[in-house]
C-alpha cells in the first residue's frame, strides 16, 4: 500500500476538471487516497481527543494544586496565629511561673517565722507551767504556816492560883470540916507568884497571819493571771498551727501550679518543636518519611514536583497524631487539621497506583512502626519521666 505522500503526488497528477477521462487505475486510486484520509482523519481525531483528556487533566490538575496552595496559605495563616498565642501564653506562663515562685519564698519565710513563733510560745509555755508549779508549791506552804498558829491560838493558856490559908483559923477549930477561904489582900496577891504558860504575842500572829494572807491571795491572783495567760498562748498555739497547716497546704498547691507550669512549658516547647519540622515539610525542606533535610541540587524537576506532592500527601498524616496538647487554640488545630486531611484526600484525578500507595504508606505510618517501635516505648517513656523529674526536683 501506498504512502499518504505518494497517494498525494498521484492525485496531484491526475486532471481534477474533467473527471471523464480518468480510468479504473484513477478511480482505484481515487479510492485509495480516500482510505487512506479517512484513517488519517480518525487518526487524528483520536490523538485530538487524548490530547484533549490530557488539556483537561491538566486543568485539573491546576485547579486541584490552586486549592492545595489556597488551603496552605490559610494553615500558615493559622499556624502564625497560633505561633503568635503560643508566644503570648509562654511569656503569661513565664509570669506566673515567676510569680508562683516568689508566693513560694515568701510562704517558706512565713512558715520558718511561725515555726520561729511557735517554738518560742512552746519555751514560754513550759516556764509558765515551772511557774505554775512553783507558785503551788508555794501556795501549800503557806497554808499549812496558816494552819499551825492557829491550831496554837485556840487552846486556852492554863492559869494555877494559890489560896492563903491562916494557921490561927484551924488551930481555933479544929472541928470544922470545911476549911474557910479568904480573899487575898492586895499585898498578898502582890507578894504571891502565879505559875501560868505565857501565850505568843497576838498582835504579832494577825500580823503575820494578815501578810500570809495577802501573799496567798496575790499568788492566787499571779495563778489565775498565769492561768488565763497560759490559755491565751494555748489558743495562739493552736491558731498559729492551723495558720501553718494552711500556709503548708498552700505551699504543696503552688508547687504542685509549679510543676505543671513546667509541664506545659515543656509541652509547649515540643508541640512549637513539632509546628516547626511540620512547617519546615511542608516547605519541602525536609522529608516527610524519614524528616531529614532534602539534597535539592542532585534531582531533576520531575523527582522535585513528585516529592513536594508526596509531602503534601504525606505530612498532614504523619504529624496528625503529635498534636495532643490542650492550649486554647486546640478547636483551630483541629480545623487544620481537618482542613488539611480534605486537602489530601480531594484528589480528582488520582488513579488506582497512586491510591495503592497512599494505603501502604497510610499502614505503615499509623499501623506498622508503632507496632513496632511499641517495645521501645515504654522505657523511652520511663527515662523521660526520670529526667523530668529530676530537673524539676
Amino acid at each position: 500500500m501506498a504512502s499518504f505522500r505518494d497517494l498525494q503526488m498521484d492525485w496531484a497528477s491526475l486532471c481534477q476538471d474533467c473527471t471523464e477521462c480518468w480510468t479504473s487505475e484513477d478511480l482505484q486510486l481515487a479510492a485509495e487516497l480516500g482510505k487512506t484520509l479517512l484513517e488519517r482523519n480518525k487518526e487524528l481525531e483520536t490523538a485530538l481527543k487524548q490530547h484533549q483528556n490530557v488539556i483537561e487533566d491538566q486543568t485539573q490538575e491546576i485547579e486541584y494544586l490552586t486549592k492545595q496552595t489556597v488551603a496552605l496559605r490559610e494553615v500558615s495563616d493559622s499556624r502564625l496565629r497560633i505561633y503568635e498565642q503560643l508566644e503570648v501564653s509562654i511569656q503569661d506562663l513565664e509570669r506566673a511561673n515567676h510569680r508562683l515562685v516568689l508566693e513560694n519564698s515568701a510562704g517558706k519565710k512565713h512558715i520558718k517565722t511561725l515555726t520561729t513563733n511557735i517554738e518560742s510560745l512552746e519555751t514560754r509555755c513550759e516556764e509558765l507551767q515551772t511557774t505554775i508549779d512553783d507558785l503551788r508549791l508555794q501556795v501549800d506552804a503557806l497554808k499549812r504556816r496558816a494552819q499551825r498558829p492557829v491550831e496554837v491560838k485556840s487552846t486556852p493558856p492554863a492559869t494555877i492560883t494559890l489560896r492563903h490559908v491562916e494557921k490561927y483559923d484551924e488551930e481555933a477549930t479544929p472541928t470544922s470540916p470545911e476549911p474557910k477561904t479568904h480573899t487575898i489582900d492586895a499585898q498578898c496577891v502582890k507578894n504571891s507568884t502565879p505559875i501560868k504558860t505565857e501565850p505568843p504575842q497576838v498582835n504579832n500572829e494577825d500580823k503575820e497571819n494578815d501578810d500570809n494572807l495577802e501573799q496567798i491571795s496575790q499568788l492566787m491572783a499571779q495563778l489565775r493571771e498565769s492561768k488565763t495567760q497560759a490559755s491565751r498562748d494555748q489558743r495562739r498555739i493552736t491558731e498559729l498551727e492551723e495558720q501553718l497547716a494552711t500556709m503548708i497546704q498552700q505551699n504543696q498547691a503552688l508547687e504542685n501550679q509549679v510543676i505543671q507550669l513546667h509541664h506545659r512549658d515543656d509541652d509547649m516547647k515540643s508541640m512549637y518543636d513539632e509546628l516547626s519540622t511540620l512547617e519546615e515539610v511542608r516547605k519541602g525542606q525536609m522529608c516527610s518519611r524519614c524528616l531529614r533535610n532534602i539534597d535539592r541540587g542532585s534531582d531533576v524537576a520531575e523527582d522535585d514536583d513528585s516529592s513536594i506532592l508526596d509531602n503534601l500527601m504525606n505530612s498532614p498524616q504523619h504529624h496528625r497524631s503529635s498534636f495532643s496538647l490542650d492550649v486554647q487554640g486546640e478547636n483551630e488545630l483541629k480545623d487544620i487539621l481537618r482542613r488539611e486531611m480534605s486537602v489530601v484526600w480531594i484528589s480528582p484525578t488520582a488513579t488506582i497506583l497512586s491510591l495503592l500507595i497512599d494505603f501502604c504508606v497510610y499502614i505503615r505510618d499509623f499501623y506498622l512502626i508503632p507496632f513496632l517501635c511499641k517495645p521501645f516505648k515504654i522505657p523511652f517513656i520511663l527515662i523521660h519521666y526520670c529526667l523530668r523529674h529530676n530537673k524539676i526536683h
